[in-house]
């Protein structure tokens, strides 16, 4: 029998949706936690989102999206439940009276319309810890603003960040601020847990994404306050030259390389054969380097255009350069160096066996890895058994009035 999981013994009810809270949630998941996650018929959005086997949804689409199994029910269970109807809410109250925390990320004041909030909880279970993923928060001017991951990127000041030299805000990552959000949420729940254990005592957290993403560009913060203006410099460093991404053989494939000091740069000298250009007395500085990176970035662009990225990434490395060839998604599911750390995993689901990504750490004995993918109402009668103590009559009861379900409404649309 393998050893239990570090959060095994705790219970999670969430109401969420699109990314950032799930992901959140699953890291609780994947370390043991028994994570409820309360879906919706009428809320289908994310096992509408893919992405799908061959590109196309299948006849059981909403049991087919690839986002499903890396955080949205990725070691979860799936309790269809509409809490929207009385009996749905009351069902729901009888699960947190069991739970030792329930997150969402609605707007501010949903949970407390539903009758959600903390006061109503902590009140049928003072030990109860809530968490609300926002984009600003529950207080401040801002509190009732919705936002998206690419919304919050530009009012925490990343956008104004990321961009070429000399052009406009050219916006770094789809979904970063998701995952930056999702890693906070993570460490909240673990830290507000333990306080928790140690003093039986529940809490109330209030997440943002857009204080995340400020939290992230501490540097402009400190220099806005000194009169510091920092201009977008794209793949540039503020002193580091060359530090750029340059084009290698190959339709779309590119080669990053960063030149921190004389000993990196000379090691780069070797590696290209030592080239004439190379000896010119501007570049034997970090500071000459520098100040001409432009022309010093043309030169290494001739030099690298014709290699192939992955083996001059390793003669750059072997040189003592930094270099990494820009991977694409075909390269990384077939990269023998993730494979040979176990980080990547084969997983039989439909339309195939597919390739996902474990966790970035490894910790002896404690298996982190995707064990079960959870469908649409998978566990409507466990949960309401064996957590809210609903009878099969009961439960029987709830479907025929359609407050739990596990499969879409008849006239449900395709994505």
């Amino acid at each position: 029998m393998s050893a239990p999981l570090p959060l095994q013994g705790i219970r999670v009810l969430t109401l969420e949706q699109v990314h950032a809270l799930p992901w959140g949630t699953s890291f609780l998941a994947d370390l043991g936690a028994q994570v409820i996650r309360i879906e919706s018929l009428g809320h289908l959005q994310d096992r509408k989102s893919g992405p799908f086997p061959n590109g196309k949804p299948g006849p059981q689409w909403w049991e087919e999206g690839g986002n499903l199994a890396y955080f949205g029910t990725r070691n979860k269970q799936s309790l269809c439940l509409e809490v929207t109807a009385p009996a749905g809410k009351a069902v729901f109250y009888k699960l947190v009276k069991h739970c030792d925390v329930v997150t969402d990320n609605f707007r501010p004041g949903t949970m407390r319309r539903l009758g959600f909030d903390h006061e109503k909880l902590a009140a049928i279970n003072p030990r109860i810890i809530t968490l609300s993923s926002t984009a600003f928060g529950y207080t401040g001017p801002w509190q009732s603003a919705g936002s998206r991951a690419r919304t919050v990127d530009a009012t925490s000041g990343m956008s104004s960040l990321t961009g070429y030299e000399g052009g406009p805000s050219v916006r770094a990552s789809n979904n970063y601020m998701d995952h930056s959000t999702g890693n906070n949420v993570a460490y909240a729940l673990l830290l507000a847990i333990y306080r928790r254990n140690k003093t039986g005592k529940g809490v109330r957290i209030d997440l943002t994404m857009q204080e995340t993403g400020v939290s992230c560009i501490g540097p402009a913060i400190l220099e806005a306050q000194r009169g510091i203006k920092r201009e977008r410099l794209g793949c540039a460093h503020l002193w580091k030259s060359p530090h750029n991404v340059y084009p290698c053989a190959g339709e779309d494939r590119w080669i990053a390389i960063a030149v921190a000091n004389d000993t990196e740069w000379a090691g780069l000298k070797q590696a290209m054969g030592a080239p004439a250009w190379a000896q010119d007395a501007r570049y034997n500085t970090v500071a000459g380097r520098w100040q001409h990176r432009h022309e010093l970035d043309k030169k290494i662009a001739e030099w690298t255009a014709p290699q192939d990225n992955l083996a001059l990434t390793g003669t750059l490395q072997a040189a003592g350069v930094c270099a990494g060839a820009a991977m694409k998604g075909e390269d990384l599911i077939n990269d023998p160096h993730l494979r040979a750390r176990g980080f990547l995993q084969d997983m039989k689901r439909a339309g195939g066996t597919r390739v996902y990504a474990k966790r970035p750490f490894t910790i002896p004995g404690i298996p982190i890895e995707i064990r079960h993918v959870a469908k649409l109402g998978e566990h409507n009668e466990s949960v309401l058994r064996e957590v809210a103590g609903l009878s099969d009559a009961e439960i029987r009861a709830l479907a025929d009035e359609g407050v739990i379900a596990d499969t879409p409404h008849a006239d449900e649309k395709a994505p």
